[in-house]
């Protein structure tokens, strides 16, 4: 099986220590290469704007069968993350787990907060899963029970030297929404951004062919004029700030008369373009819409949701930090069966 024991190179230790005095580095992910040998992958990555924004640097990095380490820095404090996807070759996912106090004795216990292990993409990239973490961690006593490294249960206790040994904690929050979210065309992102001046309109819909959320339109809107860019033949997503109450106002339209596999796809997107593509832009919903018809359009406060909400989405329930509704999974096996 190769070189088992844990050897940092020196291009290691050196991308480390540039990672360490330079605050505005984000993440640094260490790699196995031919012969369980450890790299750095190079250039690391920088703050951005928001700790959710910085974590989507990682999604097009990681992937669902290779494990890495993971040093990540946040709120001044370096996290050493093991990340052993389901997927990962069990001999790779075994020397991770084994080496992972290793890594840490070698690069420094000194530098690090705690040390965790994710078994999922989106417990890294979510920035919701560092919420729970922080939360079980701020209500936890001196000793914490989790699952240790090979998935049995223990009893540890965190009052040492070094780094808070984590372990693994499944979440409570699955971030369906997270997994089922649509890709997004720049030009859409950019424009939800704009969506805090009064009046803003953004529309949005989906391109069937590559399910990627599409921009339709861009506009300053009084509020008379919305309802004539409502399209009546396919769904849409529209997002509007009010010019008086300055509402934000997200209207999906679901025609009777588009077909079966868009009017489900769209519905099925609708978690991810809420929960996840409008946060990450620092845009929050105040007010969600459903109708059927352009003409059933109304602008009014009423328990939060306004229309026949044949989605059930939108009825706002929560299970942990997760946004859901009745029938969220086998809305996702029907439109993979359309697929």
């Amino acid at each position: 099986m190769g070189q088992l024991t844990l050897e940092l190179p020196p291009s290691v230790r050196t991308a480390f220590t540039a990672f360490v005095e330079d605050e505005s580095h984000f993440a640094l992910v260490l790699n196995l290469e031919e012969g369980f040998r450890i790299q750095h992958l190079s250039p690391s990555f920088r703050k951005d704007t928001t700790f959710q924004i910085s974590l989507n640097q990682l999604e097009g990095t990681l992937t669902s069968v290779n494990s890495s380490y993971i040093i990540l820095r946040r709120d001044d404090a370096l996290t050493f993350l093991t990340y052993v996807p389901y997927r990962t070759n069990e001999n790779e996912r075994t020397w991770f787990l084994e080496n992972r106090q290793a890594c840490v004795r070698e690069l420094g216990e000194a530098h690090f907060a705690v040390s965790i292990i994710c078994k999922e993409l989106a417990e890294i990239t979510d920035s919701r899963s560092w919420e729970e973490r922080d939360a079980e961690q701020d209500s936890g006593p001196a000793s914490v029970d989790h699952t240790n490294d090979h998935g049995a249960h223990e009893v540890t206790d965190n009052v040492k030297n070094g780094p808070l040994d984590a372990g693994y904690k499944k979440n409570k929050c699955r971030l369906c929404d997270r997994r089922m979210k649509n890709k997004m065309s720049p030009e859409a992102s950019a424009a939800l951004r704009q969506l805090y001046t009064p009046g803003a309109a953004v529309q949005l819909s989906i391109e069937t062919s590559t399910e990627t959320l599409e921009l339709k339109y861009i506009k300053n809107l009084a509020i008379p004029d919305v309802v004539a860019t409502l399209p009546t033949d396919i769904p849409s997503f529209t997002f509007y700030r009010h010019p008086t109450t300055e509402v934000l106002y997200f209207i999906f339209l679901s025609p009777d008369s588009a077909s079966v596999q868009e009017r489900m796809m769209h519905t099925v997107a609708i978690p991810g373009l809420v929960n996840v593509h409008a946060k990450e832009q620092g845009i929050h919903v105040d007010q969600k819409i459903e109708i059927h018809d352009p003409e059933d359009l109304v602008f009014e406060a009423k328990d939060e949701r306004i229309g026949k909400f044949r989605s059930m989405y939108l009825r706002n329930r929560f299970d942990g930090t997760e946004s859901k509704y009745d029938g969220l999974e086998a809305d996702v096996a029907f439109y993979d069966a359309i697929k």
